[in-house]
C-alpha cells in the first residue's frame, strides 16, 4: 500500500507493523549470513575488514540517496548493525577456530 492511499491512522501503523516485520526477519537472514561468513576468515582482522565496512557503508548511502532516503539515518543504521555482527562474527569465529 503507498501512504497516501492510507485512510486512517490505524491502516498506517499496520503497514508500518508490516514492513518493520519484514525489517527484522531480513537483519536475521543477514545475521546467518554473517556467522557463515566466519568460516572463511583467517583472522581477527579479517572478521574486523575496515575497509569492507567503509565500502559497505559507502555503498548503502549511495542506496539511500537512489530511494530518497536520509544517507546519515542509512550510515546510523548501518554502522550500528555492521558494529554488532562483527561483534556476534568475531565470537563465532573463536569459537570454531580454537
Amino acid at each position: 500500500m503507498i501512504p497516501d492511499h492510507c485512510n486512517t491512522l490505524e491502516e498506517i501503523r499496520a503497514e508500518i507493523d508490516t514492513i518493520d516485520h519484514e525489517i527484522v526477519r531480513l537483519i536475521g537472514q543477514r545475521a546467518g549470513f554473517v556467522k557463515a561468513a566466519a568460516r572463511f576468515k583467517k583472522s581477527e582482522t579479517a572478521v574486523e575488514d575496515k575497509q569492507r565496512v567503509a565500502a559497505v557503508i559507502e555503498s548503502k548511502r549511495a542506496l539511500a540517496e537512489t530511494y530518497k532516503v536520509s544517507p546519515g539515518l542509512i550510515e546510523a543504521v548501518y554502522r550500528t548493525m555492521i558494529g554488532y555482527f562483527i561483534n556476534e562474527e568475531l565470537e563465532h569465529w573463536k569459537s570454531i577456530t580454537r
